[in-house]
């Protein structure tokens, strides 16, 4: 297998390609939202680093969101129609998910219970899940599984049932990455006990391709593949115009005239 890894859902955006032996080879943008300019470049630097052609991928996955709406959209166009050119399928992957998969190496260094991916929704708006890694008998690491529901929390509502679970386990500490630390560190500080959370590292606190293709590689051995016109974005919300229209107040802006 050779699958192509697409990340656009954060700031800067990412392509990895990943083969059976799980050797991954990145490009990375370091230009915010810069993904529609940049991605079909990224997408040639890492497809020619693996030392092949797009005509030798055999799947491309998707970074689907939560995250930047225009850059889903980015991310999973791409991949459909890199699917339908090439004749490969698509795998899915929540974006929450390979941002806990990126952090869970420095999490259980950092002993760690618990991983909890935080993406800015603003005004104290979150898009976040909290993970457990999962290990073989052999002790060898298999899986981050959600343990806490993905979905839109306000913040001090995710601390709170993270804390109501943590009570639960004496001395359980908690790993947050992503963005929302950049937005509500001060919160968590305030809210969490001292020594029960540890926050990433900006070098590893976005979302990668790197991620996502780890994930991908483990779906497309289980056979968990989906045809291009299956793939599709995760928003976890509805947009701000999408809200508004809605609930009517957007039509009636547009209705009624504006004075100057």
């Amino acid at each position: 297998m050779k699958i192509l890894a697409i990340e656009t859902t954060g700031k800067y955006g990412s392509a990895s390609v990943i083969d059976d032996g799980g050797r991954v080879f990145s490009a990375s943008s370091s230009e915010e939202m810069n993904h529609l300019k940049g991605m079909i470049t990224l997408i040639d630097e890492a497809v020619c680093d693996a030392g092949i052609t797009k005509d030798e991928l055999t799947h491309v996955a998707a970074s689907v969101g939560p995250g930047s709406f225009t850059g889903i959209r980015i991310g999973v166009t791409t991949a459909r129609i890199m699917s339908q050119m090439l004749g490969i399928p698509c795998i899915a992957v929540s974006t929450l998910e390979a941002m806990a998969e990126r952090a869970l190496d420095k999490a259980i260094a950092a002993g760690a219970l618990y991983v909890v991916p935080v993406i800015n929704a603003r005004r104290h708006q979150t898009y976040a899940g909290v993970y457990e890694a999962v290990f073989t008998s052999d002790g060898e690491y298999q899986s981050a599984v959600p343990v806490m529901e993905e979905k839109q929390y306000m913040i001090e509502d995710l601390l709170s049932e993270l804390q109501a679970r943590m009570a639960e386990y004496s001395g359980a500490a908690a790993f947050f990455t992503g963005d929302g630390i950049d937005a509500y560190a001060d919160i968590i500080k305030s809210t969490m006990a001292e020594g029960s959370y540890v926050f990433a590292d900006e070098d590893l606190r976005y979302q990668h391709a790197q991620s996502v293709a780890a994930i991908a590689l483990r779906r497309a051995a289980a056979g968990e593949i989906l045809t291009y016109d299956r793939l599709m974005p995760e928003y976890m919300r509805l947009a701000e115009a999408e809200q508004r229209l809605k609930a009517g107040t957007l039509s009636d802006r547009i209705r009624k005239p504006v004075k100057i």
